[in-house]
């Protein structure tokens, strides 16, 4: 089975609870950073993944939804 890509890690996870209000990085298919600021949610990533560009997302507090 190949590799999920970043959005299709993000369509299957179940509960993204534990992120809400906070800043989320996946790479691949696993989210590798997490935080209140974008800025260091996202130098974080790169440190772990040089190689690689994190999908970047705030889940927001009310609701997470999709189109």
């Amino acid at each position: 089975m190949p590799a999920k890509n970043e959005f299709q890690c993000l369509l299957s996870m179940p509960d993204l609870g534990s992120y809400v209000g906070k800043w989320i990085a996946i790479v691949g298919d696993s989210v590798v950073a997490t935080g209140a600021d974008a800025k260091n949610v996202f130098k974080e990533a790169k440190e772990k993944h040089p190689k690689k560009e994190p999908l970047l997302m705030k889940v927001p507090k009310d609701r997470v939804m999709l189109l």
